[in-house]
């Protein structure tokens, strides 16, 4: 990973019966007006699901997310998830990675910290990966349905240029959340450590020849706090841009990444 991050929550807080069948990763920056609702909601799915775990990414926040996230545990000893802080945030794909090396699940996750994905889709999700014959060769993803008015223009370009320069179709490749068995992190040579992580996997994916299984999502409003990267018109052309060149990157080198 491309900086240094601590677990401040190992423990359990009640002994396991079985190995951990699910890991959920959350990355979170500057999330501290969303998170407590966030975890209240995962608190109630989970509590039908056994040996599951959420691990929440606080990456590099400075609006006293760290802080939240340890009085919600102290708060609810019973729903311990588990928390790691990366002190400088470098990227969304770098917290993501360090929640994915540090979880014990045999199927992995990762969704959005923010509210906009209901706590209940990985859960679909993963239902979905296991009713399939094969579930360890399978790469699982959201599939966003509802109208997102003007912003669709992302996805669609998005969708454009990777068939372009990739040679081949990804749908919604930005929307979550994404599953998988654990033995496919392996194939992680060079992960990027931005925003292209969901590219990068789901590339890997069909590359790979792994069955794509996806589920219909509802993307919902978010509660508070804005984009991290559509907040203007500049940042916008900017991410476009960033996009475009990493989509070259993973055609022209993609057997070493």
């Amino acid at each position: 990973m491309g900086t240094g991050w601590r677990a401040l929550m190992t423990e359990r807080p009640t002994p396991q019966t079985g190995p951990r069948t699910l890991s959920i990763v959350l990355p979170a920056f500057n999330e501290v007006e969303s998170l407590p609702r966030v975890i209240g909601e995962y608190r109630r799915v989970m509590a039908d699901r056994e040996n599951c775990e959420l691990i929440i990414v606080d990456n590099g926040s400075t609006d006293g997310t760290l802080e939240m996230l340890e009085a919600e545990q102290k708060k609810d000893p019973s729903f311990q998830f588990r928390i790691i802080r990366i002190d400088d945030n470098i990227g969304y794909g770098n917290g993501i990675m360090a929640g994915l090396k540090a979880a014990d699940g045999e199927y992995l996750a990762w969704s959005h910290a923010d509210f906009q994905c209901p706590p209940e889709d990985p859960f679909r999700l993963f239902d979905a990966v296991m009713a399939h014959p094969s579930p360890k060769s399978c790469f699982g993803k959201g599939r966003r349905t509802n109208d997102r008015g003007k912003m669709k223009i992302f996805p669609m370009m998005h969708t454009f240029f990777s068939d372009l320069v990739l040679g081949y179709h990804l749908e919604e490749i930005n929307a979550q959340p994404k599953l998988f068995h654990r033995s496919f992190l392996e194939e992680f040579r060079r992960p990027p450590d931005t925003y292209e992580l969901d590219v990068y996997a789901y590339d890997k994916a069909v590359a790979s020849g792994k069955e794509i299984v996806a589920i219909d999502v509802i993307f919902q409003e978010r509660i508070a706090g804005e984009s991290k990267w559509a907040y203007s018109v500049y940042s916008f052309i900017k991410f476009m841009v960033r996009n475009l060149f990493y989509l070259m990157k993973l055609r022209l080198f993609r057997r070493s990444i």
